[in-house]
C-alpha cells in the first residue's frame, strides 16, 4: 500500500472512532435525563412544585466569577475548571454565544480561527423554546452543580439569562 491509503485509511478509522464516542455520549447524557434533580419524586412533591420551588429561591446576586464577551481565554479557563469540577457551588456569569448543535445548550466564546469553547447550561423549569437560539448574544448567570457523577452544569433560571442580540444580528456585527 501507498502512503497516503495507509493514512486515508487511518484517518477514516479515527472518524469512526470519534463518531462511536459522540454517539455514546449522546446516550449517556440522554440517559441521564433532563432534570437536574434525577429523583425529583424520592424528594416529596411533583417535579413541577420543586423546580418552581427551586426558581423561587434562586439569587445569584452575589457573583464568584464573572466571564466577560469575547474573552476566549478566560472562558477556556472557566470552562475547563468547571469540567473538572473545581468550581462546584460557584456563581457564575458569563457574557457569550448560544450553541445549540445536538441536545445540550452552552455558552461561550470562539477564538479568532473559530474554535467554540463553553459550558452546558441548564435553565430550571424551562422548555426548549425557552431557551434562547443557537448564536445569540446572552448574559447567563447561575450556579455550578453536578447533573450527573462527574458532568458539571451552570444550573440558571429564566430571570437570569439575557438575550442581548439574536443570532441574526450577531452574524451582521461580524
Amino acid at each position: 500500500m501507498k502512503k497516503t491509503d495507509k493514512n486515508m485509511i487511518i484517518g477514516v478509522a479515527v472518524a469512526a472512532v470519534v463518531l462511536i464516542i459522540v454517539v455514546i455520549a449522546v446516550l449517556i447524557v440522554k440517559g441521564n435525563g433532563d432534570s437536574i434533580d434525577g429523583d425529583i419524586e424520592a424528594g416529596g412533591g411533583s417535579q413541577t412544585e420543586q423546580i418552581e420551588n427551586n426558581t423561587k429561591e434562586a439569587d445569584f446576586s452575589q457573583v464568584d466569577v464573572t466571564v466577560g464577551y469575547g474573552d476566549y481565554d478566560v472562558m477556556f479557563a472557566q470552562s475547563k475548571a468547571i469540567q473538572n469540577g473545581e468550581m462546584l457551588g460557584e456563581v457564575v456569569q458569563v457574557d457569550g454565544i448560544v450553541s445549540h448543535p445536538i441536545s445540550n445548550y452552552s455558552i461561550g466564546q470562539k477564538d479568532e480561527n473559530g474554535s467554540f469553547v463553553g459550558t452546558v447550561f441548564v435553565i430550571e423549569g424551562a422548555e426548549e423554546e425557552d431557551y434562547p437560539e443557537d448564536g445569540d448574544h446572552v448574559v447567563v448567570t447561575g450556579e455550578i452543580v453536578e447533573k450527573s457523577p462527574m458532568y458539571f452544569v451552570i444550573r440558571t433560571t429564566p430571570q437570569y439569562v439575557t438575550v442581548l442580540e439574536k443570532a441574526d444580528e450577531v452574524e451582521a456585527d461580524d
